[in-house]
């Protein structure tokens, strides 16, 4: 393996906090439109209180962007992908929805985010924050929504890898 310039004085990572499920006020940072499959695919972040900049943190540190979602405007979500355009509309004094993507970058929207399970490449059970539902910032700030359930997942228990592994030899320290 190649050698890591400067290894002796970089910082080991370390556990790191995540916002919790629940409504936070947001930014719009990115959007692309996706019409072939009929979404667009959505970037925010945090804009106030504790975790204020929490996904481009965690960009700049980790290289991925972790807030992040699609609204399917399709015939059959087209009622959800409506509730987000007024969410959206109401939050933003003056603004109204144009069907240009690109208006809706650092508009503000309250969203409610739930507590959801999914399996990683090891096949652990790890846990993440993932929009749930829109809502106008003044409804997030005076406490008007409910956090929902988590959503979990279940692992075949055949399917589960161990986690420990039998050595009958002697530990080396």
């Amino acid at each position: 393996m190649k050698q890591i310039k400067d290894f002796d004085t970089i910082q080991a990572a370390g556990s790191f906090e995540r916002p919790q499920a629940g409504g936070y006020v947001c930014a719009i940072r990115k959007v692309e439109d996706h019409p072939d499959k009929q979404y667009l695919a959505l970037e925010f972040d945090i804009v106030e209180g504790k975790w204020k900049g929490y996904a481009a943190d965690t960009a700049e540190r980790a290289g991925f962007w972790p807030l992040r979602c699609n609204r399917f405007y399709g015939q059959k979500s087209v009622s959800f992908f409506k509730a987000f355009i007024e969410a959206v509309e109401a939050t933003n004094k003056n603004y109204r929805w144009n069907w240009d993507e690109q208006t809706l970058v650092n508009k503000g929207v309250g969203i409610v985010f739930r507590e959801e399970e999914y399996i990683n490449r090891d096949g652990q059970v790890r846990k993440s924050i993932a929009p749930f539902e829109f809502k106008t910032a003044a409804q997030i700030r005076d406490g008007e929504f409910n956090v929902p359930d988590p959503k979990t997942v279940s692992v075949p228990a055949a399917s589960t890898p161990s986690q420990y592994v039998e050595d009958e030899g002697e530990l080396p320290f």
